[in-house]
């Protein structure tokens, strides 16, 4: 519990203070907006799913928090948990970077909470116990913890296995180390455009990422290769902005203008990367976050979107995403190369949240 830890990763514990001292967790819109009319109470909250974890039980009646485990019984008052968080926040709002937090390892070891955070393997932040008012069920769900207190988190990672490779046609092989030198990949799409070449995907690099495009749709690597020649172009920056310049050029003939067809492909390729798949690990089509993600806001506020209300979720990803360019020389991408006597490019997906 020692170590620092930066304002996205405190926010984790944040929202377990938080939720616990509401008992109540609220919905939200596309656009963050919170639905006073439209929450879950919150019946139990787990920081993991191990065998011995210790269940934190909200007893509404009571004003209390049930603490209890193998070895372990005891309440404390909601109120307590109120205080914490708030002063938690005060904390995460003033430090810069990675630090330490003064007071809280207290209160954490009192309530038996071990971790500021869930380990990076772990799609799911956090797991609680709803009552859903609508069908009378109890589910025990996990949740991905997405912060805007901090620096902007990551949907999708940048690695190896998001490269997307390009052939690149009508090109003079002596200029190549000229358009390589170039640093804005502005001025690279510039120079090949002023020089009449074509730029067309071919394929996605890695093997398993192919594989799980191809599980959610099989235009959705060319999907997603149009939006990322946007991006790289610097003429889209959101996925929404994306989005709609697919709908307008429309490369995969659909031809359609009554049926928001791209928007919804898009939408289906976001969740499928919030809730359970990565690039690099074959994808079995299973949501581990099957509860949905919980956000905490600038000013506090935390609201959830749950996958049972899908549409709420989908617009959140699609309205609140930009594409990002990550390290070229680390993830090995954005220099045209020859093989085979035939030039390419490669270009790296990498998508963040919008704060």
């Amino acid at each position: 519990m020692s170590a620092s830890k930066n304002k996205g990763e405190w926010s984790e514990l944040y929202t377990f203070l938080k939720l616990l001292a509401d008992g109540r967790l609220y919905c939200g819109d596309g656009r963050l907006n919170r639905y006073d009319d439209r929450f879950y109470p919150i019946l139990e909250v787990f920081r993991n799913d191990a065998p011995d974890r210790i269940s934190y039980k909200v007893q509404a009646a009571k004003n209390n928090i049930l603490v209890s485990g193998q070895m372990v019984q005891f309440e404390v008052p909601q109120e307590r948990f109120r205080t914490e968080a708030t002063r938690l926040l005060n904390y995460i709002k003033s430090i810069r970077g990675s630090e330490n937090i003064d007071g809280i390892e207290q209160f954490m070891e009192e309530i038996k909470c071990s971790e500021v955070c869930a380990k990076s393997s772990d799609k799911a932040d956090i797991r609680i116990v709803i009552h859903n008012l609508h069908t009378g069920s109890k589910p025990e769900l996990g949740y991905s913890i997405k912060s805007r207190l901090g620096a902007d988190s990551t949907l999708i990672n940048a690695s190896g296995a998001t490269n997307f490779i390009y052939k690149v046609s009508n090109f003079d092989v002596g200029l190549i180390e000229q358009v390589n030198s170039l640093k804005s990949f502005k001025d690279k799409f510039q120079f090949l455009d002023a020089h009449h070449s074509n730029i067309t995907f071919l394929k996605v690099a890695d093997s398993n990422m192919h594989n799980n495009l191809m599980m959610l749709d099989l235009g959705m690597e060319r999907i997603v290769a149009e939006c990322l020649l946007y991006h790289y172009r610097k003429i889209a920056g959101t996925v929404e902005s994306a989005v709609a310049l697919l709908t307008q050029n429309d490369p995969l003939h659909i031809v359609c203008s009554e049926q928001p067809i791209y928007e919804y492909k898009v939408k289906q390729f976001l969740l499928a990367f919030a809730l359970g798949m990565t690039a690099a690990t074959p994808w079995q089509g299973k949501f581990n976050a099957n509860g949905g993600y919980i956000v905490v806001k600038e000013d506090g506020d935390v609201v959830c979107y749950h996958f049972f209300d899908r549409n709420d979720l989908e617009d959140y990803l699609f309205y609140n995403t930009r594409f990002e360019t990550p390290s070229q020389t680390r993830h090995k991408f954005g220099s045209i190369y020859e093989e085979n006597g035939e030039l390419f490019m490669k270009l790296n997906l990498q998508i963040r949240f919008i704060k």
